[in-house]
């Protein structure tokens, strides 16, 4: 079973009518189903009320019944949420007519894909902008690739590159499955960025952190959790699913983010 993580994210530049706005993160499912049809998944994401679900990739991959149970769980949160998808590196690996099947469908239940895309969402007049961002899968770090680049980059250039630049009037949620390169995100100009992919480490060492990212590098710097650098966000979830390896003393678990104005600017009552 997974558990629930709860963060808040509090920002000055969040518009006051975004204060208390709450995202469910779903991440690295691969497949996973928690009881009949995600019942047991649903009733939790209903529990926490949220005004959006993001998903930041891995939600399905290789597996036969994997793309079934992504798509038969976002008709059910369709039903109550807007639901916002990024691709990860195991949805990018499927054949090109099945990847592109897959964004399709989604699409048509009415999921928002944001393959290297914004969103505006609106609150009471106010205004946040979501982004998503699907890197090519050279930069998944692969030893077992014929492709693999050990000193391959990607900077805040790059970013720019495939989503344009940032607005800056705007509060900025950046989805992108791989936090390996959460600096380029940070110094492109996200105020939060959403990822998965770690999986936690896989095996949590107490006071050390997650042993092993799936590029097989020891104790991944975002591993998984909340970081917080020069003044802007990254929450990584630990992932709902699993692909390799078995999980030690690192539960899957359903991520909760309340967005938050600053006490002061709330009780004056500025955005």
């Amino acid at each position: 079973m997974f558990r629930t993580v709860n963060y808040t994210i509090t920002s000055c530049r969040l518009p006051r009518e975004f204060d208390g706005f709450r995202i469910v993160h779903l991440s690295d499912l691969h497949g996973a189903v928690y009881g009949d049809g995600n019942k047991l998944l649903i009733q939790k994401i209903h529990q926490a009320s949220p005004h959006l679900i993001a998903m930041t990739g891995d939600m399905a991959d290789h597996d036969r019944n994997s793309v079934s149970s992504l798509t038969d769980l976002c008709r059910r949160l369709l039903k109550r949420y807007p639901v916002y998808y990024t691709p990860g590196n195991h949805e990018q690996g499927l054949k090109p007519p099945a990847y592109r099947r897959l964004l399709n469908t989604l699409e048509g239940l009415g999921v928002t894909v944001l393959e290297n895309r914004r969103h505006t969402v609106s609150r009471r007049g106010a205004f946040i902008k979501l982004y998503g961002l699907v890197m090519p899968m050279r930069y998944y770090k692969d030893p077992a690739r014929d492709d693999y680049a050990g000193n391959i980059r990607f900077t805040a250039a790059d970013t720019r590159s495939s989503l344009g630049r940032p607005d800056e009037s705007c509060y900025s949620v950046l989805l992108s499955h791989n936090p390996l390169y959460y600096p380029a995100c940070r110094d492109w100009g996200a105020d939060l960025t959403l990822s998965g992919h770690i999986h936690g480490g896989i095996i949590r060492i107490p006071g050390l952190g997650g042993l092993l990212s799936p590029d097989l590098t020891f104790f991944p710097r975002y591993d998984g959790g909340h970081f917080h650098e020069d003044g802007r966000h990254l929450i990584v979830s630990r992932g709902l699913g699993n692909h390799f390896f078995v999980r030690v003393l690192n539960p899957p678990e359903l991520v909760v983010i309340t967005l938050a104005c600053p006490p002061a600017l709330r009780e004056r009552g500025l955005p």
